[in-house]
């Protein structure tokens, strides 16, 4: 593969195979050009000697060109039926087309030569003379730019694989100005130095059109599989996130959640127990997992795959407590995504509803979680322990949090998206601005438009990101989850049968 357009790996299997079979089309019609090109030369030389037309030069011009026309005759009607009997690989073809073009260049510097100088017929004589030698060398030159030039209108080379036929017919030139023609050492030089002017614009012709090629091939590769991409990145995202809860909005706790990947699929994640509360059900706990994998996109998406299956693992049956959970998750990715570079933030969050509900939480390198009282007091749930996956499960240690919830309370928790939502100039929205809007409650959020009609969101959740969609000045730069918590009221047995509790 020439290096003037390099063609990525993946493509060059696709590559070779549309390459050769448009090398192979055109080298066909290259070849039936030529022939149709010795074909009027043929008739013209008939014609002449019927006709008793007298050849500049006798007949020993006369049988030059029949005898240059039957060689090139036999060269490209070999070639003709070479390239046209079946389908070749790329390098072949290239490997065949270069052959024939040397094979016809030095068989110009051969025979042109003999039209004007040669003895074929006897009493003809032989006639070298520093002027026809000279012209006779510009003869050749000009038939091998019109063969080589030909060759680059038909079929696009690399500037490798266009000189490679050049050198050997630049060679035979050489050779046959210093070793057959005569005249001063000057003028030999001056041949020599000029003989390659007859490659160079079809080598320069033939190399750009290479380059267009292989560029629109490479645009077109490139569309086709951003198409596929794109597709299966639609797919995946579908997948992932069916992983994702349903929001809960029977039962003893409702939990809502907004997430916005930074591309089709991301690195954060919620995880819910239990996903769902028969109404013959005791109001026992929910827990809930938030997850923020480092990265973003497949690999991303790919570990919190496995880290689902092994919170579903570590819930079958019961419901694990928030420091069990971090524990377990930083022995899983410790050991299985540490080794590839991929590590975790998380946050567990237990609240238990009744009329003593509470919340439990443990956190490891997660931004903190706030608690609200209905009085709009905010309390953080920080971290009780560092970084998923940076410390062995022997160094590990993970504490729990607890605090009450007044009836009214709410819990909120998100991913670093949130907090680090950068705005014009790169402000950050940061913590303080998110205390102070959960402090001022669900009313809170972004500013209306002017004139328009004022939307307060309905819950904590949605005026979090509001206000994270405000304040963002551009594109996401990272995976967006807000979960908000909230345990529902204590009801009558009457009123709690009439929800369906």
């Amino acid at each position: 593969m020439s290096r003037e357009q390099p063609i990525p790996a993946e493509f060059l299997a696709q590559y070779d195979a549309e390459r050769a079979a448009i090398l192979r089309r055109r080298a066909v019609w290259y070849s039936i050009t030529i022939l149709a090109l010795v074909a009027f030369s043929v008739s013209v030389t008939v014609y002449e000697i019927a006709a008793g037309i007298a050849f500049t030069g006798g007949d020993s011009a006369s049988s030059a060109d029949i005898l240059t026309d039957s060689l090139y005759t036999l060269i490209f009607g070999g070639a003709l039926v070479y390239f046209a009997r079946r389908v070749r690989p790329r390098a072949e073809v290239v490997r065949a087309f270069q052959w024939v073009v040397a094979v016809a260049g030095i068989t110009a510097i051969a025979v042109t030569p003999l039209v004007m100088n040669t003895s074929w017929v006897p009493g003809a004589t032989l006639d070298h003379t520093p002027e026809t030698d000279f012209a006779q060398a510009l003869a050749s030159l000009m038939t091998v730019f019109l063969l080589h030039f030909l060759a680059s209108v038909f079929v696009a080379l690399s500037a490798r694989e266009g000189l490679a036929p050049l050198v050997p017919v630049l060679a035979a030139f050489a050779g046959w100005v210093v070793f057959v023609s005569v005249g001063s050492a000057a003028q030999r030089v001056g041949l020599i130095l000029i003989s390659p002017l007859a490659g160079l614009p079809g080598l320069a012709l033939s190399w750009w059109r290479y380059r267009s090629f292989a560029e629109r091939f490479n645009a077109r590769a490139i569309q086709r599989r951003y198409t596929e991409v794109t597709r299966e990145l639609t797919d995946a995202r579908r997948v992932h996130e069916a992983l994702f809860p349903p929001p809960l909005s029977r039962g003893p706790v409702r939990v809502r959640y907004h997430y916005e990947p930074m591309r089709e699929i991301g690195g954060d994640f919620l995880f819910v127990r239990p996903l769902s509360f028969p109404p013959s059900a005791p109001a026992g706990p929910v827990l809930a997992v938030l997850i923020d994998v480092t990265g973003h996109g497949i690999a991303a998406a790919l570990a919190v795959n496995r880290l689902h299956d092994e919170l579903g693992r570590l819930c079958v049956g019961r419901i694990a407590g928030p420091r069990e959970v971090i524990l377990a998750l930083n022995s899983f990715i410790a050991g299985s995504l540490a080794p590839t570079g991929m590590f975790a933030t998380a946050i567990a969050i237990m609240v238990e509803p009744g009329s003593r509900a509470c919340v439990r939480w443990a956190g490891a390198g997660h931004p903190p979680a706030f608690l609200r009282t209905p009085d709009g007091r905010v309390q953080h749930l920080a971290s009780t322990a560092p970084m998923l996956g940076v410390l062995d499960a022997d160094l590990f240690e993970c504490d729990e949090g607890r605090a009450d919830m007044p009836p009214g309370a709410t819990v909120i928790a998100y991913t670093d998206g949130v907090n680090e939502a950068k705005g014009s100039g790169g402000a950050m929205l940061g913590l303080a601005a998110i205390e102070a809007l959960i402090a001022r409650g669900p009313g809170a959020g972004a500013t209306p438009a002017a004139g328009a009609a004022p939307a307060e969101p309905a819950t904590l959740a949605d005026a979090l990101a509001a206000a994270v969609r405000s304040h963002r000045a551009d594109q996401p730069t990272d995976d967006t989850l807000i979960v908000e918590l909230t345990p529902r009221a204590e009801a009558t047995e009457p009123e709690a049968q009439a929800r369906g509790l």
